[in-house]
């Protein structure tokens, strides 16, 4: 099996969900707003970066729809999250809710984006999800320019949108080709 991974188009997903997640804590400094603005940025870059792998001709009804199943899941998972915090799993939750949320974005993706190796993207996806509370940890606490990015709530925010855009990423701009030798 040969595979093949467009670094380039990776980066730029990557990127663009980086600074979805980046301009809503340095715009406003309220909870509030960066809660709601987000997803909603963080929706519109992926399918915005990668708009040429849309498999309809309506790329336009596609974008709409990928933006609103991703913001209705990214509301239904913190939802889910925070009655899973309470239940049996305790501090557990967040890395439930990360690899379901994670798992089901990247459904919602290839719903509208071709991506070629569909459970080649959801080990990766599953792998990059259980990442994030480790990274979340991780980053909690340092700042960039003198500005507290990296503060409570915050850190999730920055850092779930970013690593979820990178696993996406790599699997829509992953080819995976069945080589010649394998055949026979």
């Amino acid at each position: 099996m040969k595979i093949s991974i467009n670094f380039k188009r990776v980066i730029q997903t990557t990127v663009a969900c980086f600074v979805a997640a980046l301009l809503p804590p340095i715009i406003s400094k309220s909870e509030m707003f960066y809660t709601l603005a987000v997803p909603l940025f963080y929706s519109i870059a992926i399918p915005l970066t990668n708009l040429d792998k849309v498999i309809t001709k309506r790329k336009s009804q596609a974008f709409v729809l990928s933006i609103l199943l991703t913001i209705i899941l990214f509301f239904s998972s913190v939802s889910f999250g925070l009655l899973l915090g309470q239940s049996f799993l305790g501090t557990y939750s967040i890395h439930v809710v990360c690899l379901i949320s994670g798992l089901l974005t990247l459904l919602i993706n290839s719903i509208f984006i071709r991506i070629d190796n569909i459970l080649l993207g959801l080990l990766i996806t599953g792998f990059f999800a259980l990442s994030i509370p480790f990274l979340t940890l991780f980053l909690k606490g340092y700042k960039i320019f003198n500005i507290d990015l990296f503060g409570d709530p915050v850190t999730f925010f920055i850092v779930w949108p970013t690593i979820m855009g990178l696993a996406i990423s790599i699997s829509i701009w992953t080819k995976t080709t069945i080589t010649k030798a394998i055949i026979e």
